[in-house]
């Protein structure tokens, strides 16, 4: 039987997310006000993951991101996936934040392809913040257990149990359990879309440390404002 792979094999996020967040922002014109109002966080939260008080969830990330014209890997090393076959001991799993939750993408990108699939490691004491989006998702509990927040709905989940949801409900996960807890997540937002899609903006992204990658423009410019 093959050894799930430690957290300390995880290569972790762009080393200072809040402060690409904020530079980004401001580049932009855009207020917090408005970016909270587009990626549909408060505003609250976009303040403490400007001041890395708060640790994002991927989510979180793509909707900030659509706003701001980021992709996802410009947060991330995550390594790419096309094809069909990913045998473990070529996948390498990537963290938000040193000792946050771990992700292992075990999905891959092709012509027509509408789901992404991860296997995460959710830390003992971790809870994230609630968010909406477009798609659907579902999540089964591999390991260890969770409390699962549906709309104004909480429940529990052990292992063996699963949750399948429209993602434009409120949802986030909790651990407030001892032990870590070990998740199959699987969704159709397309959060590595940028596998399929090399834009010449590239450079932009490894000027500032992040891998290169697409470069999608956001809502961001429908409308400007002071930072």
């Amino acid at each position: 039987m093959k050894k799930a792979k430690s957290s300390a094999a995880a290569t972790p996020a762009l080393a200072d997310i809040g402060h690409a967040l904020r530079s980004r922002r401001r580049q932009l014109g855009l207020s917090i006000v408005e970016v909270a109002r587009g990626s549909e966080l408060s505003i609250g939260y976009i303040s403490l993951l400007e001041r890395n008080l708060a640790s994002p969830s991927i989510t979180a990330l793509m909707r900030i991101g659509e706003v701001l014209g980021l992709p996802l890997a410009y947060f991330l090393q995550v390594p790419e996936a096309g094809g069909h076959h990913f045998p473990q001991s070529g996948r390498t799993p990537f963290q938000l934040d040193k000792g946050g939750m771990q992700f292992d993408r075990i999905s891959g990108q092709f012509p027509g392809s509408t789901i992404g699939a991860l296997l995460v490691t959710v830390p003992a004491r971790h809870k994230s913040t609630p968010v909406t989006h477009g798609g659907e998702e579902l999540v089964f509990v591999l390991r260890g257990a969770l409390r699962f927040t549906m709309g104004g709905r909480k429940v529990h989940l052990e292992e063996g149990d699963s949750v399948h949801l429209p993602s434009t409900t409120p949802h986030g996960w909790e651990n407030p359990f001892a032990t870590d807890a070990r998740v199959l997540w699987v969704g159709t937002v397309p959060m590595f879309k940028q596998d399929a899609e090399p834009d010449a903006m590239g450079q932009d992204l490894a000027l500032h440390g992040s891998p290169t990658g697409s470069f999608t423009t956001g809502r961001a410019a429908a409308g400007k404002g002071s930072s």
